[in-house]
C-alpha cells in the first residue's frame, strides 16, 4: 500500500475514532441526567414520605391517606422505571467505551503502519541514495585509475 492510501486509512480511523468518542461522550451526558433524575425522584419521595408522616401523626382521613398512599405508588413506579432507564444508559455508555477503545486501537495499529511504512521508505531512498553515491565513487576511481 503507498503512503498516500495508507494516509486515506489513517484519516479514515481518526473520523471513526473521532465519531466515537463523541458518541461516548453523549452516552455519559445520558447516564449522568437519568442519574440526576432518579436521584430527584427519590429525593421528592423522601419529602413525599416525611409530609405524609407529619401529616398522620396529626390526623389524616382515610381518603387523603389513600391518595397520599396512590401517588407513594405512582412515584415509586416511576422511580422504578427511570433506575430502568439509568441502566439502559449504563448499557450503552460500555458499549460506546468498548467501541471507542476498538476505535482508539484500530487508529494506533494504522498509526504504526503509517510510521513504519514511511520508515522503510526513507531507508530504502537513503539505500539509493548511498548506492549511487558509490556507484559514482567507483566510477570516479576507474576513470582516475585508467588515466595513471
Amino acid at each position: 500500500m503507498n503512503p498516500k492510501q495508507l494516509d486515506k486509512v489513517a484519516l479514515v480511523a481518526r473520523a471513526e475514532q473521532s465519531r466515537a468518542a463523541q458518541k461516548h461522550q453523549r452516552g455519559q451526558e445520558q447516564l449522568n441526567a437519568s442519574q440526576q433524575r432518579l436521584g430527584q425522584l427519590e429525593q421528592f419521595r423522601a419529602e413525599y414520605e416525611s409530609r405524609l408522616e407529619s401529616l398522620a401523626g396529626s390526623g389524616i382521613d382515610a381518603r387523603q391517606l389513600a391518595d397520599y398512599r396512590r401517588f407513594l405508588a405512582s412515584l415509586n413506579d416511576a422511580i422504578s422505571r427511570q433506575g430502568d432507564e439509568v441502566s439502559r444508559s449504563e448499557g450503552t455508555l460500555r458499549e460506546s467505551r468498548d467501541e471507542l477503545q476498538d476505535r482508539s486501537r484500530r487508529r494506533d495499529s494504522v498509526d504504526q503502519l503509517v510510521e513504519r511504512t514511511r520508515t522503510a521508505l526513507l531507508k530504502e531512498g537513503e539505500r539509493r541514495e548511498q548506492r549511487r553515491n558509490d556507484d559514482n565513487s567507483l566510477e570516479q576511481h576507474r576513470r582516475s585509475s585508467g588515466r595513471d
